[in-house]
């Protein structure tokens, strides 16, 4: 086995690990949901289990991904080593959630657009009105994706043993990019932008005629605003986990050489991001935080009353 097969080995196995951590931890967000929120119908929620479904379909394809590429590193022939539909589609899926789960960042910050600049008017930020924007964003960031389903850009790359638009077809890999970090991250640097001059105009107004109803709007759209600004550094740090597929394709176009790993470590840059957006999802949700915190705050002092009891009842030495 050679160097450059072991190291396609080590790259799919750590983007299969990091997927399958991805996997878990959405699992558990999701089970807080379903026991501790089932009856609620708050639009943080709603809105942070869509986010989390997505994160778990775009792990599961990845992690399929990067099995059927570590077999095919390994020397164990698969049917899915061809160009069949599974395996078309696959390669589709995977840039279609993700786009879905980045629209879904959008979606929240239109919320807390909505929340703090139209606050008066409630059905803009009502539960029965996210309930059917929920499934249409991500049918539209599903669909927006099809053209490279449709234009048959998705082939089946034989170095690499699974199907995706290479990186060699520069329209369609610009169109992803587009598509898929550059909208999503403008629309959120937008609303911060809006957010922010919103909140300081506000702010400024209400200091001379300050009183209860005052105080908690402001208090309440600094903490949208702040909720904001860790969406866009969090997608700007999304953007930068991205930056080696961006150095590699930027290589292909001037020199026309392509590095070999492009697309190992380009993977492998999207399984770390997945499991930082899913750390950060319960971060962000501030009813799925305060859930956690009270879970761990309740099986701490269970576990000090353990072990006093257990102190209490060994016997005393003699000395």
């Amino acid at each position: 086995m050679n160097v450059w097969i072991t190291a396609n080995i080590l790259l799919n196995l750590i983007t299969m690990i990091n997927s399958i951590l991805t996997i878990l931890i959405c699992l558990f967000i999701l089970i807080l949901i379903v026991k501790f929120h089932r009856k609620s119908r708050s639009v943080p929620l709603l809105l942070a289990g869509h986010t989390c479904s997505t994160l778990l379909i775009s792990a599961f394809m990845l992690a399929s991904m990067a099995t059927v590429s570590l077999f095919g590193y390994m020397g164990i022939n698969l049917e899915q080593h061809a160009n069949t539909l599974w395996c078309r589609w696959r390669g589709f899926f995977i840039h279609g959630f993700l786009c879905a789960l980045y629209d879904s960042y959008m979606l929240q910050a239109a919320y807390r657009l909505c929340r703090v600049v139209f606050y008066r008017r409630k059905h803009l930020h009502s539960f029965p009105l996210y309930s059917l924007l929920v499934p249409t964003e991500s049918l539209f960031g599903v669909v927006s994706i099809s053209p490279v389903l449709l234009r048959d850009d998705v082939i089946y790359l034989p170095n690499e043993y699974y199907c995706q638009t290479p990186f060699t077809n520069i329209p369609a890999i610009t169109y992803i990019a587009i598509r898929l970090f550059l909208l999503p991250l403008l629309f959120i640097a937008l609303v911060y932008v809006c957010l922010l001059r919103h909140v300081r105009r506000r702010n400024s107004s209400s200091t001379t005629t300050m009183n209860n109803s005052n105080y908690r709007r402001t208090k309440q759209n600094t903490r949208d605003l702040i909720v904001i600004r860790r969406l866009l550094l969090m997608l700007g740090v999304l953007i930068l986990l991205g930056l080696p597929s961006i150095i590699f394709l930027s290589i292909l176009i001037i020199t026309g050489y392509h590095i070999p790993v492009t697309y190992r470590i380009g993977w492998l840059s999207v399984s770390f991001s997945l499991v930082f957006l899913a750390y950060m999802l319960i971060q962000l949700t501030s009813p799925l935080r305060k859930t956690v915190r009270r879970i761990f705050r309740r099986d701490s002092p269970n576990r000090n009353r353990n072990n006093l009891s257990h102190e209490q009842q060994q016997p005393l030495t003699k000395i």
